[in-house]
């Protein structure tokens, strides 16, 4: 009869383990993103506490953007990225953003641009700079509080510790922590658009010359990331975001090291842009 009792409740183990935990065996690439954003952020608080208060006063600047492109019957394609508001509605980020997979006689480009908190303005693209940047002008009201963004940009210095904010795919962190999907809302079901903000990762300048960052904490940046600002611990932009350089193990595909690389803040001159 004990015998009987002690199976009975290993299958009851068993089967409330399938049920319930599940999760904690299966690993996808949000939870990659999840802990790789939380480890991020308990490496800043315990080692550079001032980019935590970076984080918070830039949140309200940074955007999400997708690129509408390739317009038929049937619907169109979506390029993503990610930028930050300076002065006067400007937003700065990747220009590859806006040419990547865009062929064809019909280059039509749709811009619009989702703050942390849910509001969505289009933009146009405005300049293409080198080697990988560009500038939008929002559409937005005269009076609007954005045209007054505080955020400066900056000559990045060699081994300084730095912050990069972007959003993966189509995903950014709610406010519990918890990766989520991308929702554009809809105004007529009263469904409200995605209030999410943008991952973290940590990391130093290696090389400012050709803004190579050794990571530090965090996760290989991906698509969606691009255009993402590169910030100093004052909050002040030192680079743009392009690309990821990964070195692989030929036999597995396993990632060894990565470094992310980005447009240095010396090569964008907004003095020769001509503003709408």
């Amino acid at each position: 009869m004990l015998r009987l009792f002690i199976l009975f409740i290993a299958l009851f183990n068993i089967a409330k383990l399938t049920a319930d935990d599940s999760e904690r065996w299966f690993i996808d690439t949000s939870d990659l993103y999840e802990r790789g954003h939380a480890r991020s952020l308990a490496y800043q608080n315990l080692r550079t506490p001032e980019l935590s208060g970076v984080r918070a006063q830039t949140l309200p600047w940074i955007v999400r953007i997708e690129a509408q492109h390739t317009f038929t019957k049937e619907g169109f394609v979506s390029n993503h990225g990610t930028g930050i508001i300076l002065k006067n509605g400007l937003v700065l980020t990747a220009h590859h953003v806006f040419t990547k997979n865009i062929n064809g006689k019909n280059k039509e480009v749709k811009i619009l641009l989702t703050l942390t908190d849910g509001r969505v303005f289009p933009a146009k693209l405005i300049h293409q700079g080198k080697p990988d940047w560009a500038l939008l002008k929002m559409q937005l009201p005269p009076q609007s509080p954005l045209n007054n963004s505080p955020i400066q940009i900056k000559t990045p210095t060699i081994n300084e510790t730095c912050l990069f904010l972007g959003y993966p795919a189509r995903m950014g962190v709610d406010q519990a922590g918890r990766i989520q999907a991308f929702h554009k809302g809809n105004a007529k079901q009263n469904i409200p658009t995605s209030r999410l903000e943008p991952l973290n990762v940590v990391a130093k300048v290696s090389d400012i010359k050709s803004m190579y960052l050794a990571p530090l904490a965090g996760f290989p940046p991906v698509g969606g990331m691009s255009g993402g600002p590169i910030l100093n611990q004052k909050g002040e932009v030192i680079g743009v975001q392009h690309s990821v350089t990964k070195t692989t193990d030929d036999a597995t595909g396993k990632t060894l090291s990565y470094r992310i690389d980005a447009t240095p803040s010396n090569l964008i001159d907004l003095s020769q842009v001509d503003q709408p």
